[in-house]
């Protein structure tokens, strides 16, 4: 199933793999954050510095963790879109912080074992303020949630 029509395309970040998630998280300065996202659960993957194309998907329905990957990688079989890693959604937190007041902003490209259950880091508000939380993988997610998706534009120097 395609995402909908309202789906926000085509906003860049810039991602530094050199920098440690410690300091991506504090540029996206939320007000909270869960404790349990650390490198140990959450490490980076990358090296140098990369400009990646960002998409949020939004199917406008329920839809499990696994359903939406398959749909995001099935999208546009020819130049894929890939489930946002951690330093995406960090990346993208900093970036366009309004964004995650409007709608829930799901990374399923880090998957880690809290406590033996399968989390996901998650861009989430309440009234104005801005959290760093964990999701469980095995939910199914409400219809009006976003999910993170990116596709490398350039490596820089």
């Amino acid at each position: 199933m395609n995402p909908d029509t309202n789906t926000v395309t085509d906003l860049v970040t810039t991602i530094d793999f050199g920098q440690t998630l410690e300091t991506m998280i504090a540029a996206g300065k939320y007000d909270w954050k869960n404790d349990r996202i650390t490198a140990a659960y959450f490490p980076i993957e990358g090296t140098g510095i990369k400009k990646v194309r960002n998409r949020l998907f939004h199917f406008g329905r329920d839809i499990s963790s696994k359903d939406a990957v398959a749909a995001i990688k099935a999208d546009d079989p020819h130049t894929p879109w890939e489930p946002a890693r951690i330093e995406h959604l960090l990346a993208f937190g900093a970036a366009y912080p309004d964004e995650q007041r409007q709608y829930p902003i799901i990374g399923l490209g880090s998957v880690a074992k809290v406590f033996g259950i399968r989390h996901v880091p998650d861009l989430n508000w309440l009234d104005a303020k801005r959290f760093l939380v964990l999701s469980w993988w095995g939910v199914d997610w409400i219809g009006y949630c976003r999910f993170l998706a990116v596709r490398e534009l350039s490596s820089a120097a």
